[in-house]
């Protein structure tokens, strides 16, 4: 491996790998929160990070800069591994947190199977996020796919409901389908975020991964704190749509297309006055959560 460092060498019980990425395959953050989500419930041990010099166009997706208390620190494009051991199942987990890259897509994908293969992953599970004409009002819709045929049985039909897409792919395909060529068994989990509501994270969305996941892979999550802020989320939300007829009626239009399919077909209407009322939402549900926040401290 050339360009991951390992900051440490656990040694690990067939572990079950789950990454997540942001950028394209994350809409709404719904795929990075719910991994962070799990690193913090299991406090997970960094153990390993990529150089980010040869994958990133750093005009694009730009380091940041932050204060810790003292002086200014730089934030590059991380793409970190951190695992959990756990003596109350037979096998350990690693996660990784990362970020699409914007070059070499090939070569960022031989570095992460081969880190993958020298890990010996028994199975891998990728998380992504996906806008899609469901309503908010319904309970979040989870798709995705498994490349074993084995895979879903084995981990309790992680998958929902099936996806046939086709089309674009992000990093998340393409690693996907790289584990599966190297026969490893691998499923792919996706959240469905309503495409009108883009506020991030979508904490209702991310809940509803998290329990799968802990169906799943039989984990002891507790879950009453990110449970409690997708209540406060659900409530901002209903307020919002409440507050203006436009977006309430194309609402109530996706319940009824959806009753009437039983897919997320797309309404017969676009979405009224197209991005304004879309952006007026943002506002609002920022604003709220900068009341909340100003509140807390």
């Amino acid at each position: 491996m050339e360009y991951i460092q390992r900051l440490e060498h656990p040694r690990l019980r067939n572990p079950v790998f789950i990454a997540a990425f942001e950028g394209w395959n994350d809409a709404s953050e719904v795929a990075t929160w719910t991994a962070r989500q799990l690193v913090r419930q299991w406090s997970a041990v960094k153990f390993a990070e990529l150089d980010p010099e040869e994958f990133y166009v750093f005009t694009d997706t730009r380091p940041r800069v932050r204060w810790d208390g003292t002086q200014r620190a730089i934030d590059w494009p991380a793409n970190e591994f951190y695992y959990h051991q756990d003596t109350q199942v037979e096998r350990d987990f690693v996660v990784l947190l990362g970020v699409e890259p914007n070059l070499r897509w090939k070569t960022f994908t031989r570095e992460m199977l081969s880190f993958i293969q020298d890990m010996q992953v028994s199975v891998a599970i990728t998380l992504g996020g996906l806008l899609a004409a469901v309503p908010h009002t319904q309970p979040s819709r989870l798709t995705g796919t498994a490349t074993d045929p084995d895979l879903l049985k084995h981990l309790n039909q992680i998958v929902a409901t099936t996806s046939r897409y086709e089309g674009p792919t992000g990093i998340v395909g393409i690693l996907s389908n790289a584990m599966s060529q190297q026969h490893i068994p691998t499923a792919s989990l996706w959240g469905n975020v309503p495409h009108y509501l883009s506020a991030r994270p979508n904490v209702k969305v991310s809940l509803a991964m998290l329990r799968q996941l802990e169906r799943t892979l039989g984990l002891s999550l507790d879950l009453r704190r990110v449970e409690r802020q997708a209540a406060r989320f659900d409530v901002q939300v209903n307020e919002a749509v409440a507050g203006n007829t436009e977006i309430a009626t194309y609402v109530r239009q996706l319940e009824e297309q959806q009753g009437r399919s039983g897919d997320e077909a797309a309404p017969t209407e676009e979405l009224p006055s197209g991005e304004a009322l879309v952006q007026e939402l943002e506002e609002y549900l920022r604003r709220r959560q900068t009341q909340e926040g100003e509140e807390q401290s």
